[in-house]
């Protein structure tokens, strides 16, 4: 398991927390501003406010994401019966 460091946590394993679906619960808190960009930017960009999140957290470590023109949908092909 990678390490992590959080303020007064030093050295500890990442452990997910629990599940809901397929997502994890994320809390934190920004300024009123920042909300409000936050919240505009998402909009703009066609994304809940979750979405956008997420897809900043992955623009931020280089990977494909729903903001940038790279990205992609891993959907799955349904092959038609014959």
């Amino acid at each position: 398991m990678s390490r992590i460091r959080m303020g007064a946590m030093t050295n500890k394993a990442y452990e997910p927390p629990k599940l809901d679906g397929s997502r994890v619960a994320l809390r934190g808190r920004v300024l009123p501003d920042q909300h409000k960009r936050a919240t505009e930017d998402a909009l703009e960009a066609g994304l809940s406010l979750s979405e956008y999140l997420g897809a900043l957290i992955d623009r931020a470590r280089g990977l494909p994401n729903k903001l940038d023109s790279n990205y992609t949908t891993q959907e799955a092909l349904i092959p038609r019966a014959s």
